[in-house]
C-alpha cells in the first residue's frame, strides 16, 4: 500500500482480504473477576507483599477499569490530588507515547477521596518527577506488573475489570443507566448514541466513582 500510495508500483499485487480463507477460532474474552469478589480482592490486596506504589496502581486499576498501560504510566503532571481530577490526554497516532488515550479524546475523572490520599502519600515520597507509579526512579511501572500480580489472587487480568464494573452496573437497584456505565468506561459511542449524544457526565461518573469504590472497599 506504501510503494502503490508513492507510486512505485501501478497496482496493489497482493490478493484482496476476502480472498484469503480465514479459519474461524473461539472469541477469548479477558479473564475477568465476578464483582462479589472485589471486597476479598482489596483485603487480599492490602496484606499482598506488594510496594506501595503497585498496590495503589491496582487499586486504581480496579476502580477506574482504566487499560493497564494507562495506570501504569500515570504521570504527576495528569493528576490534580488536591481536586482529585485525573486526565489522560488523548495518544498522538504517530507518536508511541506509552500510557493515553487511544479512542483519540482526552479523558477526565474524579478519584475518590481515599485514593487521592493515598496519591498524595506518593507524591511526598516520590521517586520519580515524571511518574506516578515508580519503583526504581528510573521508569515507570510495567503494566505486565499489574496483570502478573493479580492473577496471583485468581485467573483474572485488568483489562476484565471493565467486565466487573458493567456487571456490578447491571445489578444494582435499579441497574446503572447503561449510558453512564459506558461513558464511565470511555466507551466509543454506537448507534443514536453516537450521533446525538455527546453528554461527558463527569459528575455523574464522579458520584458513580465514589459508589463503587465504597462497594469494593465494602464501605457502601
Amino acid at each position: 500500500e506504501v510503494a502503490y500510495d508513492d507510486e512505485l508500483i501501478d497496482g496493489n499485487p497482493c490478493p484482496r482480504k476476502s480472498s484469503f480463507t480465514i479459519p474461524k477460532r473461539n472469541t477469548r474474552h479477558a479473564a475477568s473477576l465476578h464483582y462479589s469478589r472485589l471486597p476479598e480482592l482489596i483485603q487480599w490486596l492490602r496484606s499482598a507483599p506488594f510496594s506501595q506504589p503497585v498496590k495503589v496502581a491496582m487499586q486504581l486499576a480496579i476502580v477506574t477499569a482504566h487499560r493497564a498501560s494507562v495506570v501504569a504510566n500515570m504521570r504527576w503532571e495528569h493528576v490534580d490530588t488536591e481536586t482529585g481530577i485525573w486526565t489522560v490526554p488523548q495518544r498522538n497516532v504517530d507518536a508511541s507515547e506509552a500510557g493515553l488515550m487511544k479512542s483519540g479524546r482526552s479523558f477526565a475523572c474524579k478519584l475518590p477521596e481515599p485514593l487521592c490520599d493515598e496519591l498524595k502519600a506518593l507524591y511526598e515520597a516520590r521517586t520519580h518527577e515524571q511518574f506516578v507509579f515508580s519503583v526504581d526512579g528510573t521508569k515507570s511501572i510495567n503494566p505486565e506488573t499489574l496483570r502478573r500480580n493479580f492473577m496471583k489472587f485468581g485467573s483474572i487480568s485488568s483489562h476484565g475489570f471493565r467486565s466487573t464494573f458493567k456487571v456490578w452496573c447491571l445489578n444494582q437497584t435499579p441497574p446503572i443507566d447503561p449510558f453512564l456505565a459506558d461513558r464511565y468506561l470511555d466507551h466509543s459511542l454506537v448507534g443514536l448514541d453516537r450521533n446525538y449524544r455527546r453528554d461527558d457526565l463527569f459528575e455523574q461518573r464522579a458520584a458513580l466513582a465514589q459508589r463503587y469504590f465504597d462497594f469494593v472497599r465494602d464501605e457502601d
